[in-house]
């Protein structure tokens, strides 16, 4: 038993020495981090890099323009001496929200039912003819008869 359980301890991957996450990286991030960067998560720190994620291009151009101060800061910190870059990654919602993750419109029978009934409430004949197109995309979940409305 002793046999098969250096084995598994030898062939099983092993974390980095230095991997730095979850509450002791965030407490440190905390410190370190600009006001201006509080929607900037510090999600784990490895090798010389630490790795963040940012919501949005704003965000990006701000911890581009800070970095300098920002890694003489986090080198203070123990644990983060060797730290040497900040690698960003953009996170959220790159499309929008209506497609799905094929590229193809959701379809929405509920939303469909609503366009249709709000459509046989409007007196406008372009908003009464918009409104009912929409509601035939929304069952079909076909982009080209949203295009007209």
């Amino acid at each position: 038993m002793q046999v098969i359980a250096r084995l598994l301890d030898r062939s099983l991957p092993q974390p980095p020495a230095d991997l730095l996450q979850g509450p002791a990286l965030n407490a440190i991030w905390a410190r370190c981090r600009p006001e201006g960067l509080h929607a900037v998560e510090a999600l784990f720190y490895c090798r010389g890099r630490l790795f963040v994620a940012i919501p949005g291009s704003a965000q990006a151009a701000r911890l581009r323009q800070e970095a300098p101060d920002l890694l003489a800061r986090l080198r203070a910190e123990a644990g983060l001496g060797a730290i040497r870059e900040i690698v960003a990654r953009r996170v959220g919602r790159e499309r929008p929200r209506s497609l799905g993750h094929d590229d193809r419109p959701v379809r929405s029978p509920v939303g469909s039912r609503c366009f249709a009934s709000l459509a046989q409430a409007v007196d406008d004949a372009p908003l009464k003819a918009s409104l009912a197109r929409l509601a035939l995309a929304l069952a079909s979940g076909s982009p080209e008869d949203t295009r007209r409305a």
